[in-house]
């Protein structure tokens, strides 16, 4: 390979590496205020966990609870909008779960990481417009 394609290449390769790199970052940026500001707005009750979900996807999605094997669907979210699930404390405090969401019409699906939550607490789920970048916050709220 002749060292001006050579050149180009790299200067391509890091090129698509920082594109990525911000794309990564604006992503994580704007999932952290989105979930900063239903935190604060969100208000909760010791006998119940919130789950909020904010849709950046262009079409409605379904959400689903995933838990010791098995998927409960929550509701749907309708395309670029927010929505707001109310469960019982007593069915989720404290067990491992995950989050996952399916585009109305597609056979994708986007999990979240596991993770628990306990009475009271709020958990925001911002699933990203091409679904891979999606990403769950957990917090106390204030009261």
């Amino acid at each position: 390979m002749s060292n001006i394609i050579r050149t180009s290449v790299n200067r391509l390769a890091l090129l698509t590496l920082c594109v990525a790199a911000a794309a990564c970052a604006h992503g994580t940026s704007s999932g952290a205020r989105a979930s900063r500001a239903i935190f604060t707005a969100e208000t909760s009750r010791p006998d119940s966990v919130v789950v909020r979900v904010v849709n950046n996807v262009a079409r409605p999605v379904t959400v689903y609870r995933v838990g010791k094997g098995t998927r409960a669907p929550l509701g749907k979210v309708g395309a670029s909008a927010d929505g707001r699930f109310a469960l019982r404390a007593a069915d989720v405090a404290g067990a491992r779960m995950m989050l996952a969401a399916t585009p109305v019409g597609d056979k994708t699906t986007v999990e979240s990481a596991p993770f628990r939550v306990e009475r009271g607490q709020v958990a925001v789920f911002v699933i990203a417009p091409e679904l891979g970048g999606s990403q769950v916050f957990v917090n106390w709220p204030k009261h």
